[in-house]
């Protein structure tokens, strides 16, 4: 078999005796001539392992999106030129298919034979040799917190316009370490703080930002690993995870830590989440029921959330009931209902969609009896599993 450098077994062919000892630049014209079917065999072995090479990486790719990974950018460039290489071969490959060579015609297209060797030479073999370097197709990826995404339930309410804004003022004033939005069960203080964390994820005031939902009964080793999950951090052991931990949230880079549904005063410390004066680039936000408990931690930036006006009460439980509210035969029933919400967007929204498609009265007359009665029998029976749903929220 001839090599590259046109020898069998080692030696000169006679013929290409002869070719060495003509001139450099018509001895490589010659070398192309006498290998043309040897370059092109080459070419279309060396296209069938690129291609076979192409699909695992392929497959790797497709396992790693699956999983929500990231795809690095020398991996997307390889398989783009891969394609592009392919293309190229397979149309020299045809093209000489559809010129057979003849040596007694003097047929042999030179031009053919030398993009062959060049394309292998110069092409398949780096991007296979590339190949070989990548250790990994992609890195992971830390997935947005649903909450992050946008949601079609919010609705600005004009009454409440001034409040959020006062809110939006403290996320942007540096000066401030503490915000509190706080009023009784219902009024969506968690709705609120989330859709202020999603502007403030878009508008890119923060590098991260952290949603923790305190509950009534404080687990105070559940919350910290709930913030060290979310920020990434890594840890051996308890200690080291604490002291990660106060050294990210001191680090000096922004982060908006939001602790929802807090029940009493918390010490931070036990978080391990930094004073005012150690906080570096650390934001905190609390949603509370109580005022007291803001202030007895130091919180002096808090607004009260109040219960919504009639109209706007009537426009979101129209909103959330849809066409039903529509039917003849309910009367005023839609209206009664919504009035007996009390104002409060949570109840309002939780009753209404459960409504929704109840087009008969005594459904209707139920939930107007259930949200009359006194406490604690309000929203049980029918009611009862679409009012838990959201239960933690309030």
């Amino acid at each position: 078999m001839v090599d590259g450098a046109g020898s069998i077994g080692g030696e000169l062919s006679p013929v290409l005796e002869v070719g060495k000892s003509l001139a450099a630049p018509i001895w490589r014209q010659f070398m192309y001539l006498y290998n043309y079917s040897t370059n092109f065999k080459r070419l279309e072995k060396e296209v069938k392992k690129l291609k076979n090479t192409r699909d695992e990486v392929q497959h790797k790719v497709i396992a790693a999106q699956r999983n929500v990974e990231e795809i690095k950018q020398n991996v997307k460039d390889w398989l783009t030129d891969v394609e592009k290489t392919i293309t190229e071969a397979e149309q020299l490959i045809q093209e000489k298919a559809n010129n057979p060579q003849c040596f007694k015609r003097l047929c042999i297209n030179y031009k053919q034979n030398k993009k062959a060797f060049k394309l292998k030479r110069e092409g398949i073999d780096p991007l296979l040799q590339k190949e070989k370097e990548f250790d990994q197709v992609s890195f992971p990826t830390i997935p947005q917190d649903i909450w992050l995404r946008s949601s079609e339930d919010y609705l600005a309410f004009e009454s409440r316009t001034s409040m959020v804004k006062n809110v939006w003022d403290a996320l942007n004033d540096e000066n401030v370490y503490m915000i509190g939005v706080y009023g009784m069960a219902g009024l969506g203080k968690t709705t609120l703080v989330q859709e202020a964390g999603r502007k403030a994820e878009k508008d890119n005031l923060f590098e991260d930002i952290v949603f923790v939902e305190v509950t009534q009964n404080l687990d105070i080793e559940k919350v910290q690993t709930k913030i060290v999950e979310k920020l990434s951090i890594k840890f051996s052991n308890e200690t080291e995870r604490a002291n990660k931990l106060y050294e990210r949230l001191r680090s000096g880079k922004k982060i908006l830590l939001i602790l929802d549904n807090i029940w009493e005063d918390i010490d931070l410390k036990t978080i391990v989440i930094p004073s005012k004066m150690d906080r570096g680039g650390c934001k905190l936000m609390f949603t509370t029921r109580n005022l007291d408990i803001l202030e007895k931690m130091g919180s002096t930036n808090n607004f009260q959330l109040g219960v919504l006006e009639e109209e706007e009460s009537w426009n979101l439980f129209r909103k959330m009931a849809g066409d039903v509210i529509q039917t003849h035969e309910l009367n005023s029933l839609p209206n009664d209902v919504c009035k007996e919400c009390g104002g409060l967007p949570i109840i309002i929204s939780t009753i209404a969609k459960a409504l929704k498609n109840k087009s008969h009265p005594s459904d209707w007359k139920v939930a107007l009896r259930e949200l009359r009665a006194p406490s604690p029998t309000k929203f049980m029976g029918f009611l009862e599993k679409e009012y838990m749903k959201m239960a933690f929220k309030l």
